[in-house]
């Protein structure tokens, strides 16, 4: 029973690790600014632009 458990509490710490690491990305890109946050959405233009 003790390895069972102790597997059991295992996972959870890193669920638990694995879920504040998400957060934490997550709030590292939202700390960005907007160009840099939504760069992969913009084309370049050839006269020098760009769009979304």
């Amino acid at each position: 029973m003790k390895k069972k458990d102790t597997r059991e509490r295992a996972l959870d710490a890193l669920k638990k690790e694995s879920e504040r690491a998400l957060t934490e990305q997550i709030r590292s890109l939202l700390r960005l600014p907007m160009n840099k946050r939504t760069n992969f959405l913009r084309k370049r233009l050839p006269g020098g632009g760009s769009c979304l």
